[in-house]
């Protein structure tokens, strides 16, 4: 008898244990299948993740009407200027505080807490650093355009009568640091190593036959004690060759895109990331150590595939996220990737997998991404996604 209600006991511990093994099998086949296999993983995120948010479930902030609304998006906040008035918003669509601002019509830049503004074709600049007014300056020259670093610094460049550009650099106080006057070339593009040691611009030189663009890299140390080597390297590029973007990443990477290629600048000389051929739609290097272009793929004679392809700038790996519709539009942030195929947005991360997707009513037009939220502008408002 008692051998017997052993004999029993080992049988329900051996169907406990095979019952144990089975589940574990069924969760990594279930894993293995979400992160292999694309059309179940698409299934999976909507149906079972639930990662499709409507139109009428995103929180919305409405707009004045009759108001030159201007939105920016930076950090976990929202601001919208109008009659020099900048009210700022969180991510729930509640209105936080009200800053007075100087300027009317703003050209913008943002990076993580910062927001710098700057009155287009004027002279007044200011700083937004979270929810408080940072500092103000104004500038000598026609603003054009500014950047602004992760930790605050700022680069304008601005033009007058004697220079085609002027680029000025600040750091997080709103002291002046250094200016670069350049007589003959304008500023495509400008961008601040993550440790404040240098500055790279895009310099086009259009005054002869040929068109040239050369990247320059400026030692703020050297800059600012007035160094004749201040310029510590200088990229040419081939006949014709239009840089567009630059970009510092991690490691003190500068990637630089062209019209028709991206390249890697470091210490260990230059290589090319990407060549933009006719089938390269979309093409972005404001991420984090990655960079992501999109490619139209045929699929049948009316039909076509967007591709989107994210290449890892430290081992060049690549992971794809395939879309079953033509993209129209791509916005890039840290590290996600925003694709708009009409009346929806596919959010992705730099991992191939998606984060949101955001499905309208009507077409999209207008969109931007900030830290762990997204913004869809429409005319009369401004819907919220949570990523």
């Amino acid at each position: 008898m008692e051998f017997q209600i052993i004999k029993d006991m080992d049988k329900k511990k051996i169907i406990k244990i095979v019952l144990i093994v089975l589940i574990i099998i069924i969760i990594i086949a279930g894993i293995c299948l979400y992160f292999f296999n694309e059309p179940i993983r698409k299934w999976t995120d909507i149906n079972i993740l639930r990662k499709e948010v409507k139109v009428d479930k995103a929180k919305t902030i409405y707009l004045e009407s009759g108001k030159n609304n201007q939105v920016f998006g930076y950090g976990k906040y929202i601001g919208i200027l109008n009659d020099k008035n900048l009210k700022v918003y969180n991510g729930s669509g509640e209105s936080i505080v009200n800053l007075s601002v100087d300027i009317n019509t703003a050209i913008s830049a943002s990076n993580d807490k910062y927001l710098v503004l700057a009155e287009k074709n004027g002279q007044n600049i200011c700083t937004i650093f979270d929810k408080n007014y940072g500092w103000e300056q104004k500038t000598e020259g026609e603003i054009q355009q500014i950047y602004v670093s992760k930790n605050g610094y700022v680069a304008v460049v601005t033009t007058d009568t004697t220079y085609k550009a002027i680029i000025t650099l600040y750091d997080n106080t709103g002291k002046q640091l250094f200016r670069n006057f350049l007589s003959s070339t304008r500023v495509a593009d400008v961008s601040i190593s993550n440790d404040e040691n240098y500055l790279a611009y895009a310099e086009i030189d259009a005054s002869g036959t040929i068109i040239k663009s050369t990247i320059k890299v400026i030692s703020i140390k050297n800059a600012q004690n007035k160094s004749d080597n201040a310029v510590i390297n200088k990229y040419e590029s081939n006949n014709s060759q239009i840089a567009v973007n630059i970009q510092y990443q991690e490691k003190q990477k500068l990637i630089c895109m062209y019209d028709d290629l991206i390249k890697r600048i470091s210490q260990n000389g230059e290589d090319t990331l990407l060549n933009i051929n006719d089938k390269s739609t979309f093409a972005s290097i404001d991420l984090n150590n990655h960079i992501a272009y999109i490619t139209e793929e045929g699929t049948g004679i009316f039909n076509s595939n967007s591709v989107l392809n994210i290449v890892n700038v430290q081992n060049n790996q690549k992971t794809t996220y395939t879309f079953d519709e033509v993209a129209k539009d791509m916005y890039t942030y840290n590290n996600t990737i925003g694709v708009n195929v009409g009346t929806e947005i596919y959010f992705i991360n730099v991992n191939g997998m998606l984060k949101r997707k955001y499905t309208s009513n009507q077409e999209i037009t207008n969109f931007s991404i900030l830290n762990d939220m997204a913004i869809i502008l429409y005319k009369d408002r401004i819907e919220i996604i949570n990523l």
